[in-house]
Formats: structure tokens, C-alpha cells, sequence
């Protein structure tokens, strides 16, 4: 027996006893029964994903077994889950990959990144890192991922197609991807954090702070302290990444004679090739801006009243559209030869991604229903003797705890409230910890189903569970640390807020 499968044996029995655990003893003061069962569902699914006892989109279909059975949801509560809005975003995101690969787009991008970004592997992740942040910064980081991640996959396919690499070579090439995939995913939730728009618990946050106190959070203002996080936070993933993925044994330095040949090769672009580019960079125009082209559009009659497009249309829309231009914009009419075929659904769409995504939301949907995140917030009342800056490292840490687990966006709408509550029993001001909240509901970097650019470099095929998770704690708590640092220093500066 490898070792591999002796920690998958010890992963799915310790996961079941810990359900068992919860199913036969009486749950604590203040929790309901039903919550301590779905606590105990929760680390079953957590311990299964960690020691990848089973595959890992079997184990999120977990809870449409167990929350029916165990009464905590009905069974047509549960399956909706698996088909929300976010996770047609990233299928139409998989289809603007396939369609590069299809007409060998991937390889003519990869080759003019690596042209302009020169062929040092650091410089090359820290490419990626920067850009995917700085688009995340005023987009959604779900379309950002998705957006991002075809061109990182086409790169690091060029890379590991080297042949006659020694072992230590061809396990940094491995790194090397990792690097490039957990990338893309961390930055696109770390520059969420530089601006209100950028990420859904930082416009909460900004939403109730003024609905509780009557106080606006002016959007410059916020960037004085979210961007110095940001960009810190930004540099210390730069650093870790390598230093967790080795890949000093990664020679790049002949690649650039290579990438001068290989764009020799390739010659003028196909009309395949054009017409692929024309829909990605139609696609992320329509991301970036798509408020802006839906609020300028005529407003549309819905449930009886004019209504904006910009309203009823999101991310996920944008997603779909493309995914249908895919198979209607002919390459060869008279051949009937579109941009797609059929291919697309049994190769280029990862399934097992699309499933535990939406083993995710049903997870966090049953914490919600079940009262769980209630309690947690509950207990976090218990704080208001504390010194504040304890305070809000400890609410920080929760949020970011919970949001492992949990959407991000119903942590901060759960715990910003408190935070506000905790702020003024204290007499602090209301800022000084609903900010850290929403910037620890940020810190998702741990688990595939932390967030929807975690599920999306997932299914890329590049990265494990456990790597994600590794290298997605400590960054984490990096980021616990940077956010306190910071706001200490830039409170005072944007608000005029002494901590």
C-alpha cells in the first residue's frame, strides 16, 4: 500500500468519524442540533478535500445526500445550489479557453507574453500577478480568473513541452505551473481588495456602514487603505509562491531564439485565430465595462416596470454569450465549420471543477440555513472587552476561517454588522473594524471551494488540493498580519482614525 492511498484510508475514516462524532453527542450551549450536525458535515467534506480521500467533486456532492437525510436541507433546497448564476460565468470562461486551443491562439499568446515578459519564471509569475490584480481591482475577479487562466495554461503547457529534461527539471516545470495557476487565482481575490468595487464584501461593508451609522465610505478614501494591502500583500504571494514551488532548476534562458522561431512557424494569423481573438477581447471589454454598455442601453420591461439591463444581466451573462458566439460565428460557412463543436462539453469543460463549486454554495447555503454562521457571530459578542486592535484581529481571523468554507459576500454580510455593534460598545470608530472584516472575508485562498477563481485555476488540472491549501494558509495569515500593519499606518491617513 503507497503512502498516498494510507492517507486517503485515514482521510475518509476520520472524516466519518467526526460526523458520527457530532450525530451521537449533544451539541454545545447555544447550538441547535441541526447546526451541530451540519458543523459535523462541514468537517467531514473539509477532511475528505484535504486528505483527498475521494475524488474531490465526489465529495462535493455530498450534501445533496447528507442535508436531506440529516433534516438540515430538503432536497430541492439543496440542488439549485449546483447551478447558480457565478458558475455559468466560468463555463463561459472554459469555452473562450477551449476555442484558443482549438485554433492554436493559446500558443501565438503564450509566445508574444513570453516575447514581452522576457524568460526569467519569476518575472513571468510576477507578469500575471500584477495584471490579474490590477483587473480584478475594477472587475469581478470571477470574470478576471476566467479571463486570465487560458492564457496562463497556454504558457505553461509551452513550458513543460521541453523534452529531454532531467527529473529535478521537469518536477520545476510542474512548480512552475502551480505557481502560475495558484497565481492567478490569489491575485484576482487580492486586488479585489485595493477598491470598493472590486470584490462584493468591500461593497457591503461600504453598504452598511452607512445604513447603521448614516457615514459614506468615499471611494478614494478606501483605496488609501485597501491599495497598501493590496500591493503588500500582492508582493508577499510573489515571494511565497517560489519559495513553496521550487523552480531554480527551470532554465529558461534558451527559450528566446525558441520564441522567435516557434512565431516564425506560425505565420499570419488564421481567420480561426482572428475571429477567436476578436470574441476574447470582445468578452473582456464586456466584462471590464459591462455597467457601463448595459446603463447606456434602453431599459427593458421587467415584472411590469422599465428596468436597466445593467439590473437583470450579469457576469455569468457575458459568460453565456460568448459561450453561443462560439457555435454561431462560422469559420467556413459553406462547410458548416464554426468556432466550437460538440467537443466542447466532453473535453473542454472540466465538470468535476463545475461540481464542487457548486458543492461549495450548497455548503454554505446549509451553514446559513442551519444557524451556524448566526452562532459564530453570535459568540463573537463575548469581544467587546478586549483591546481593539485585538478586536479586529480576531474578527478578522474568524471572517477569514469562515470564508474558507462559506461565500464571501454572506461572511461580511453576517459579520460586518457585528463589527459595527462590537465598534461602538467599544468606542471605536465603526471603520476600524468593519474594514478588517471585509478585508479578512477577502483572505480566501485556502480551498477550491473558497472562491470562484480558486474553483476556476482548479480546473485547469494543474494544482492539488493540498498545494492550494499550503501555500493558501500562509497566505492567509500574511494577509491577517499586512491588513493590521496597514491599518494601523493608513487609518489616520484616510480617516483621520487613531487605532
Amino acid at each position: 500500500m503507497t503512502g498516498d492511498r494510507k492517507k486517503e484510508i485515514i482521510g475518509l475514516f476520520l472524516g466519518i468519524a467526526v460526523l458520527l462524532y457530532t450525530l451521537f453527542t449533544s451539541p454545545p450551549e447555544g447550538l441547535t442540533a441541526s447546526s451541530w450536525t451540519t458543523i459535523g458535515v462541514t468537517l467531514l467534506m473539509a477532511v475528505w478535500w484535504m486528505f483527498e480521500a475521494l475524488p474531490i467533486a465526489v465529495t462535493a456532492l455530498v450534501p445533496l445526500v447528507l442535508f436531506p437525510i440529516l433534516g438540515i436541507m430538503d432536497a430541492k433546497t439543496v440542488a439549485p445550489n449546483y447551478a447558480q448564476d457565478l458558475i455559468w460565468l466560468f463555463v463561459g470562461g472554459f469555452a473562450l479557453a477551449y476555442a484558443m486551443e482549438t485554433w492554436n491562439l493559446h500558443r501565438r499568446v503564450s509566445l508574444l507574453v513570453l516575447k514581452i515578459c522576457g524568460t526569467n519564471p519569476k518575472m513571468l509569475i510576477l507578469g500575471f500577478l500584477a495584471s490579474t490584480a490590477f483587473l480584478s481591482a475594477w472587475m469581478s475577479n470571477t470574470a478576471c480568473a476566467a479571463l486570465m487562466m487560458p492564457i496562463g495554461m497556454a504558457i505553461v503547457k509551452m513550458v513543460q513541452e521541453g523534452e529531454g529534461r532531467s527529473e529535478i527539471e521537469r518536477k520545476a516545470a510542474t512548480n512552475f505551473g502551480i505557481c502560475v495557476m495558484l497565481g492567478i487565482a490569489f491575485a484576482a481575490s487580492i486586488g479585489g481588495m485595493a477598491t470598493l468595487i472590486g470584490t462584493p464584501p468591500n461593497a457591503v461593508m461600504a453598504g452598511q456602514v452607512e445604513k447603521m451609522t448614516g457615514q459614506g465610505v468615499p471611494f478614494a478614501n478606501f483605496m488609501m487603505v485597501g491599495t497598501p494591502i493590496s500591493i503588500v500583500l500582492l508582493a508577499a504571494c510573489w515571494w511565497l509562491l517560489p519559495v513553496m514551488f521550487p523552480m531554480k532548476a527551470l532554465d529558461l534562458s534558451h527559450a528566446g531564439s525558441i520564441v522567435d522561431e516557434e512565431l516564425e512557424k506560425l505565420g499570419p494569423m488564421s481567420k480561426g485565430e482572428k475571429l477567436t481573438f476578436a470574441l476574447f477581447v470582445f468578452t473582456a471589454v464586456f466584462w471590464i465595462l459591462r455597467p457601463q454598455i448595459l446603463s447606456a442601453l434602453p431599459p427593458v420591461n421587467f415584472g411590469g416596470k422599465a428596468t436597466s439591463l445593467d439590473k437583470i444581466m450579469s457576469d455569468s451573462t457575458v459568460g453565456m454569450l460568448a459561450l453561443l458566439l462560439c457555435f454561431l460565428i462560422p469559420v467556413d460557412f459553406k462547410k458548416g465549420r464554426m468556432m466550437l463543436d460538440n467537443t466542447l462539453f466532453s473535453q473542454g469543460i472540466p465538470w468535476d471543477a463545475i461540481i464542487l463549486f457548486g458543492g461549495g454554495f450548497a455548503l454554505g447555503a446549509g451553514l446559513d440555513k442551519s444557524g451556524v454562521s448566526a452562532y459564530v457571530a453570535s459568540q463573537m459578542k463575548g469581544l467587546a472587552g478586549m483591546s481593539p486592535i485585538l478586536i479586529m484581529g480576531v474578527m478578522a481571523m474568524v471572517a477569514m476561517l469562515l470564508t474558507q468554507m462559506t461565500s464571501n459576500t454572506a461572511v461580511a454580510a453576517t459579520f460586518v454588522p457585528l463589527a459595527i455593534s462590537v465598534a461602538q460598545g467599544v468606542g471605536a470608530h465603526p471603520l476600524s473594524m468593519a474594514i478588517p472584516v471585509a478585508l479578512g472575508a477577502s483572505l480566501a485562498f485556502s480551498l477550491p471551494v473558497a472562491t470562484p477563481p480558486n474553483a476556476i485555476v482548479f480546473g485547469s488540472g494543474l494544482i492539488r488540493v493540498p498545494d492550494m491549501f499550503k501555500s493558501g494558509m500562509t497566505l492567509n495569515l500574511i494577509g491577517i498580519v499586512i491588513t493590521l500593519i496597514s491599518m494601523y499606518i493608513f487609518m489616520p491617513i484616510a480617516f483621520g482614525v487613531k487605532l
